[in-house]
């Protein structure tokens, strides 16, 4: 016989936790819980309830400051809610992870940056260096100062280093995050394909090197990332080489 939960049981189990000192607190490992005094950046749809004196509004493309920051606003897209209550948010039921930063930077693959507080300092940008990317490549947001964001991720993720005589390479489709004083270079590798897939994109790897670490997770995300395989380009750059 299945037992049925009384409403008492089910408050107890799945009742709203209790306040803390921190602006950002995981509610559950899938959801984040956020106390908004001034105002938080989101993920278009990562808000699903709240309570309080709230408003949201999109970043405007037309405000930006040159085309290629207008085009990442539109890839892209944020919202920031203002006023004073709490948020919750979430984003298809992905594990949810809050960072603090004091003073650090980290750059966030933008589909795993759930929400940042609007003390951090934020610049959005395409991750391109070293192949031509298509349209819908990967798209990172480096955050830096003080405050605190949410990162999620399908499963529990795995922080990796990287010095200068251990670099490190990876998938792009389980990329989440990476310390800011790495930059990653893309890099096209035949052999990769064998490891990853067989035919269609084009075999690329995240090449990582200096001292930092970088955060993956156990899932491959092949909408995040495509990239154009060109043979003739292929073949010149072989030749020049």
């Amino acid at each position: 016989m299945v037992s049925v939960d009384s409403i008492e049981r089910l408050l107890r189990e799945t009742g709203e936790r209790p306040s803390s000192d921190q602006a950002f607190e995981r509610e559950s490992e899938r959801m984040l819980r956020i106390d908004v005094d001034g105002g938080v950046w989101l993920k278009p749809g990562a808000a699903i309830a709240y309570r309080g004196q709230l408003k949201f509004e999109r970043l405007h493309t037309l405000a930006a400051r040159s085309l290629i920051d207008a085009a990442m606003r539109e890839t892209s897209p944020l919202v920031r809610a203002s006023g004073t209550g709490r948020l919750f948010c979430a984003h298809r039921g992905l594990h949810v992870r809050p960072v603090r930063l004091n003073g650090d930077t980290i750059v966030v693959a933008w589909p795993d940056l759930l929400a940042f507080e609007e003390s951090l300092t934020f610049k959005t940008r395409l991750v391109a260096h070293g192949i031509g990317i298509a349209a819908g490549g990967l798209t990172a947001v480096e955050l830096s100062g003080h405050g605190s964001l949410a990162i999620v991720s399908h499963g529990e993720p795995l922080t990796l280093s990287v010095t200068p005589d251990a670099p490190l390479s990876t998938d792009p489709h389980a990329t989440l995050a990476w310390s800011g004083s790495l930059t990653p270079a893309l890099k096209t590798d035949l052999s990769w394909r064998s490891i990853v897939r067989h035919g269609g994109a084009e075999p690329v790897q995240m090449r990582f090197e200096g001292r930092g670490f970088v955060a993956v997770q156990p899932y491959e995300d092949a909408s995040r990332f495509t990239a154009k395989f060109n043979p003739f380009a292929r073949i010149k750059s072989l030749v020049a080489g």
